[in-house]
């Protein structure tokens, strides 16, 4: 168990109750749960064993690793396992699970509202500036996602993913609850809509940012990746949540029928478009500025962070601020007004003369979007660094090399988190889908460092540089291990060395 799974759990923990108390009747059930532990390697003596979904084989294996731990009792689902040795509770689905933890925590009448963000991109900077935004107003929000649970910008804890475990989001509900913490906005993943670790939250709201590809090797391709999705929201909006989406974008409105949502479905979207749609935005006038309207009002928001995409995810937290918190649009404005973007996302370097900026953008949509949205601001050439991960989504690799050569003017193809793969297969891939000849000028440089370092020595000071794909990451993945590695650190090591070499030279 990580740190920050200790911390977790010392501010969550239930007094220990029994399944009786809780509303089970089997046998053996007055016994005591004392703790929860989902992992048959962590277990001590006299937890309860949270054995998850798996085949009957892995069940058995798993709780008979529990027992030997010392396991006092076990909550299995989803496989009938029964053992008289210790008290067992079967659970036939994760739903039921979602129940049971429910009562465990005591967060059935939870003061906590959970607002989920789901998308192929965008997550994280809505998850974040929403966070940000309601701590503004109410006092304190927390968040969970990609870069962990974030309780303030000074304290962030690494939960291991974008969408933990079911055991981990009700520890971290409980502890919200007991802190009086007014919300707790969480990224929700597809693989954490497919793997039920959703189950048993209600959540208040949802907004859903973009729909593209991206993880479709794990859910058997788009349309049962775009189903889990849309899945969520439709979840959400039936049991009387509020829900926001992006009308500009094509796929999310074929997914879905407003008529599903006459009541609690908001969309907000560009006024060029001329869509019905709730909250107009207009095209960025200005760097960091943006104009939205609603029934006729607008109103101005300044000061925020650079790029398209930023000002569409602020748009969504303000239709969201505006149709469940009821705000008006002048306090929305005040509350957006400096808001700041995650870590990594069109993130600037501090290069002095040079324009240098770290973005996550790891999809063919969100890299078309970071490069629209930088080119406004690039007086010369734009640079572009990337790559495309190991075992993961092959499809994107040829879409993101088009979207490369298309929108950048030079851009170097380089390594980007291989795992197991050959970097050079991968780089083949993206290579295929530009157009021969060239339409920009291409170089390949697997040694991540070594582009990014042949992209800043070539650039002038009216270029543009953009390093995409890892943002706030801090390890290279290579034949399983994790490597020490910042394209921010990288960056800014190399041009301080630029900006010595260029000072020794006058």
């Amino acid at each position: 168990m990580n740190n920050a799974m200790q911390y977790l759990k010392t501010m969550s923990q239930p007094r220990p109750q029994s399944f009786t108390s809780l509303g089970y009747d089997f046998a053996g059930a007055n016994s005591s749960i004392q703790n929860i532990c989902d992992d048959s390697r962590a277990i001590k003596k006299g937890d309860t064993f949270l054995c998850m979904p798996r085949t009957a084989e892995q069940s058995q294996k798993y709780i008979q690793y529990a027992i030997a731990a010392g396991a006092s009792s076990i909550i299995y689902i989803g496989n009938d396992y029964m053992n008289s040795s210790i008290p067992c509770l079967y659970l036939s689905n994760m739903d039921e699970a979602g129940t049971f933890l429910r009562r465990y925590f005591q967060t059935e009448q939870s003061k906590t509202q959970c607002i989920g963000i789901t998308g192929t991109d965008g997550k994280t900077s809505v998850t974040w500036i929403l966070r940000e935004v309601l701590a503004k107003k109410y006092g304190s929000a927390w968040s969970s996602g990609t870069l962990g649970w974030v309780e303030d910008h000074k304290h962030i804890r690494d939960l291991g993913n974008t969408t933990p475990s079911i055991l981990s989001l009700h520890h971290l509900l409980s502890a919200a609850n007991k802190q009086g913490i007014p919300a707790l906005v969480m990224e929700v993943s597809s693989h954490g809509i497919e793997q039920q670790r959703i189950a048993g939250l209600h959540f208040d709201a949802a907004v859903w940012t973009t729909l593209g590809h991206d993880h479709l090797q794990d859910h058997g391709g788009f349309e049962a990746y775009a189903s889990l999705k849309s899945h969520f929201i439709y979840h959400t909006g039936k049991h009387g949540g509020t829900v926001v989406y992006n009308a500009d974008q094509k796929n999310i409105s074929k997914q879905l029928s407003p008529a599903d949502f006459k009541l609690h479905a908001y969309a907000h979207g560009l006024y060029q478009h001329n869509k019905k749609v709730d909250m107009l935005m207009w095209e960025q006038e200005l760097p960091g500025l943006l104009r939205l309207a609603y029934q006729g009002k607008e109103i101005v928001i300044d000061d925020i962070p650079v790029g398209r995409f930023h000002a569409e995810n602020i748009a969504a937290v303000a239709q969201l601020l505006h149709s469940h918190y009821k705000l008006d649009l002048q306090e929305i404005a005040g509350l957006l007004c400096g808001v700041t973007a995650p870590s990594g996302r069109m993130q600037p370097v501090n290069a002095g003369v040079l324009q240098v900026f770290i973005d996550y953008a790891h999809t063919a949509e969100a890299l078309q979007a970071c490069l629209e949205s930088i080119r406004p601001l690039t007086h010369g050439r734009l640079f572009l660094v990337f790559g495309c991960g190991g075992e993961r989504d092959r499809e994107k690799r040829p879409a993101m090399g088009r979207i490369a050569s298309e929108f950048a003017d030079v851009i170097w193809i380089t390594s980007d988190n291989p795992r197991h793969e050959r970097p050079e297969m991968i780089a083949s891939e993206i290579e295929e889908g530009i157009a021969h000849p060239y339409p920009s000028e291409v170089h390949l440089e697997l040694n991540r460092e070594q582009a990014i370092a042949d992209a800043i020595s070539h650039m002038n000071s009216d270029d543009t540089l953009i390093i995409a794909g890892k943002g706030h990451e801090e390890y290279m993945d290579v034949q399983g291990e994790r490597l020490p590695w910042s394209d921010m650190a990288c960056a800014q090591h190399l041009l301080h060395q630029k900006d010595t070499e260029q000072v020794s030279c006058i």
